[in-house]
């Protein structure tokens, strides 16, 4: 399964990837090195009042004084139930719009296809206000945001549905500052995380997931209404296994888990497959020594990814990431499933 970004400026080599790397489970690509519009904030933006972006300069800042209009059309594109204003545009993810063509390259029809949209914890962390105060903290901005990216994942989930009416839909929820959930490095009240994470994940109609790459107090995670949780297994195992009796429960009560045993740097250009695998099976027989679940059941719900998006690094490392997750996969299945 891949993780989201890649790397290209094109869309072609991104589906030719995926095809070729995770045909099971594909995944529309994020690609921003294309343009800023594809950055995986602003790609979510487009649309919310108040907002200015600078394509140019690469920047994005929110003003306090939002027009009544333009809270009254953002209300009333709401409450119609017609998310047309929310479908997200080829120039924001050229990707998405490829999906198409992507499903019809697959070598047989896809069972599972994943979307991605920014989570809104995240998102009101990176955006600021005039102030370069993040919005997290502002209740008006932060509802307008948590709506609006609501919307668009609903509208989102919809358009995968159509484009794969056999497929199930996986809804993944990019929240990168989570690491930050109870660290002390940043304030994060549990109700500002909660509330907007319950209000988004529980209006969508399918399963939904969360990507955090690095350590996070995964006990609140597994709380939210979620189906997966994707973590840094690569490197940041140890904070999962830290709350292993909730992920174990999680688990047990039907939960997924994405492993994402490949590092997303210049380490998945040696590693072997051998290595990552023996890595996701430690991770397991941790998790299942706590007793609520078996190591074949933890296996029968896992999957293998990168440990985090991997747009920002070099082509030749993101492809060797992909493959190495496919090939670690595959080795997993031969040898204990």
């Amino acid at each position: 399964m891949a993780v989201g970004s890649l790397p290209y400026v094109d869309v072609e080599p991104a589906l030719s990837l995926i095809v070729e790397t995770t045909p099971e489970v594909p995944a529309w690509p994020q690609l921003p090195r294309r343009s800023f519009l594809e950055n995986m904030y602003a790609q979510f933006a487009e649309g919310l009042p108040g907002l200015e972006i600078d394509v140019a300069g690469g920047t994005m800042v929110q003003h306090h004084n939002i027009p009544d209009e333009d809270l009254m059309s953002f209300a009333e594109a709401l409450g119609s139930g017609d998310l047309t204003r929310f479908a997200i545009s080829p120039e924001s993810a050229a990707g998405l719009h490829a999906l198409p063509d992507l499903l019809s390259r697959l070598p047989r029809p896809a069972t599972l296809i994943k979307g991605q949209v920014t989570g809104p914890v995240s998102f009101c962390l990176q955006l600021t206000d005039e102030g370069r105060r993040p919005v997290l903290y502002d209740d008006t901005v932060r509802e307008l945001v948590t709506e609006m990216l609501t919307a668009r994942a609903i509208w989102q989930q919809r358009f995968l549905q159509e484009a794969a009416p056999d497929a199930a839909v996986l809804m993944m929820v990019d929240e990168p500052f989570l690491t930050q959930w109870g660290s002390g490095y940043l304030s994060m009240p549990d109700d500002l995380v909660v509330a907007p994470l319950e209000h988004m994940l529980g209006a969508l109609d399918c399963l939904a997931g969360i990507h955090v790459c690095g350590g996070t107090d995964w006990s609140k995670v597994a709380a939210l209404p979620v189906d997966l949780l994707n973590f840094d297994a690569a490197d940041h195992s140890g904070a999962l296994l830290a709350h292993a009796e909730a992920v174990a429960a999680f688990v047990a009560d039907g939960g997924l888990l994405a492993w994402g045993v490949v590092p997303n740097d210049d380490r998945a250009l040696s590693l072997a497959p051998q290595a990552a695998a023996a890595t996701l099976l430690d991770g397991v027989r941790a998790l299942a020594a706590v007793g609520a679940v078996g190591e074949d059941q933890i296996l029968a719900q896992s999957y293998v990814t990168p440990a985090c998006g991997t747009g920002a690094l070099p082509v030749q490392t993101a492809e060797a990431c992909l493959r190495l997750a496919a090939s670690t996969s595959e080795l997993v299945r031969a040898t204990r499933m």
